[in-house]
């Protein structure tokens, strides 16, 4: 098992935002979706420091009243030509931690425990980066050309192909080193050079990208809320029930 040294969470939320207008501040289920990120990062307890690096004074505030601490990039990155390579390299260069877990604010249904996995998971990998991804055997198709099936043969059940592995970033983790290294060569250090992709629960990469996604958020929190009160067992109908289906 590796050592990590100092383990900084990082939770990018610039101001702008053109799909879902300023989704970060927008209340959900009666707090900021920016909230959700931050009290994950909390709760996990395996980050030594916890910043939300942006470009807005109304997003540092409720940061700060959050609980996190606040890191404010450069002017030149707080645009739509930023990369996330680049406000990402920025924020390693000037804070220095040794490793880097970005939690995203788009992903509100993140759990602790999630954090907490892939920090565990990193730690007794050689890998240099570790991105949450979701699994999937469903029959895939890119730009019209079959992805994991072959589309002259018999229909396989889906659970005979191979898995495509959907990155959602729910949860990162980098090496800085490793990072900076890549990003001062080509500009690139967030796919990393020696990964490894952590499967999750697809609800909890749930990504808010348009405001379709910030509804489903919406219902699978009040959902969870719900099941959590009640507390219903598992059942299954059969035939000795005797009752319809149609109320």
């Amino acid at each position: 098992m590796r050592e990590l040294g100092r383990i900084y969470g990082h939770i990018p939320a610039r101001g702008g935002s053109k799909r879902v207008p300023a989704k970060n501040l927008r209340y959900l289920c009666g707090k900021p979706m920016l909230a959700y990120a931050i009290e994950c990062a909390r709760e996990s307890d395996v980050l030594d420091e916890i910043y939300v690096n942006t470009d807005s004074d109304v997003i540092a505030g409720l940061a700060e009243a959050c609980g996190a601490k606040v890191y404010r990039r450069p002017a030149e990155l707080a645009n739509d030509a930023a990369t996330g390579d680049d406000f990402t390299a920025d924020f390693m260069e000037k804070m220095r931690p040794a490793t880097l877990v970005m939690v995203s604010p788009v992903c509100p249904l993140v759990q602790p425990a999630d954090v907490q996995r892939a920090v565990e998971t990193y730690r007794q990998s050689d890998c240099d980066t570790l991105i949450t991804c979701q699994n999937t055997q469903l029959q895939a198709f890119c730009e019209g050309r079959a992805i994991n099936i072959d589309p002259d043969a018999p229909l396989a059940p889906s659970q005979q192909n191979p898995v495509i592995q959907i990155l959602n970033w729910a949860v990162t983790v980098w090496d800085t080193a490793s990072f900076l290294q890549s990003y001062r060569s080509r500009k690139s250090g967030y796919i990393g050079n020696k990964r490894v992709l952590l499967p999750m629960d697809p609800n909890h990469g749930l990504k808010i990208s348009h405001e379709e996604d910030f509804q489903m958020a919406e219902r699978l929190l009040r959902a969870e809320r719900s099941v959590a009160a009640t507390s219903e067992p598992v059942r299954y109908w059969s035939p000795q029930d005797g009752s319809s289906c149609v109320s």
